[in-house]
C-alpha cells in the first residue's frame, strides 16, 4: 500500500517509523520513488525528474527545486544518484514523522479535552433556567 493511500494517521506514522529504522525498507521506498520517476531508466534523476518528484513532495518552488537539486548534486555532474537522493529522502520522511507525530498529539489531546467536558457536563445544562410554557403562560398574566 502506498502511503498517500493510507487512511489513518497512526498507520502512516507506523509506516515511516518501521522505514526509518530499517534500512533495507527505506533503500527500497528510495529505490521504488527513483524508478517511478527516472523516466529514462539512468537509475538517477534529471533536473526535470527530480523537480517531478518534489512537487509530488509538495515543493513547487522553482528557486526552492534548483538550490535543493545543486545541494544534493554532491558530484556536480547534474544528476542526482540513488545515495544522494537517499539522504534527501530520510531528511523529509524525517520531517514528515515529526509533522504526524505532532498532528497525532493535536488531535489526542483535543479528543481528550472533548471527552473531559463531556464528562463534567451535566445532562441538564442549558435548560436549567428555561421555563415550561405553562409557567411562561403564568408570568405573562
Amino acid at each position: 500500500m502506498r502511503f498517500s493511500e493510507m487512511k489513518t494517521l497512526e498507520k502512516k506514522i507506523q509506516m515511516l517509523e518501521e522505514m526509518l529504522e530499517d534500512p533495507e525498507k527505506l533503500n527500497r521506498a528510495v529505490y521504488d520513488v527513483i524508478a517511478a520517476s527516472d523516466m529514462n531508466n539512468d537509475q538517477q534523476l534529471s533536473r526535470a525528474e527530480f523537480q517531478k518528484v518534489l512537487q509530488d513532495f509538495g515543493i513547487g518552488s522553482f528557486e526552492a527545486i534548483e538550490d535543493l537539486f545543486t545541494s544534493l548534486d554532491k558530484d556536480e555532474n547534474g544528476f542526482i544518484n540513488f545515495r544522494e537522493f537517499r539522504h534527501f529522502f530520510r531528511a523529509q520522511s524525517r520531517i514528515k514523522l515529526q509533522h504526524l507525530q505532532e498532528l497525532k498529539e493535536m488531535k489526542d489531546s483535543h479528543t481528550t479535552q472533548a471527552k473531559a467536558k463531556s464528562k463534567t457536563a451535566s445532562p441538564d445544562v442549558g435548560f436549567k433556567n428555561k421555563l415550561s410554557l405553562k409557567k411562561w403562560k403564568s408570568t405573562r398574566n
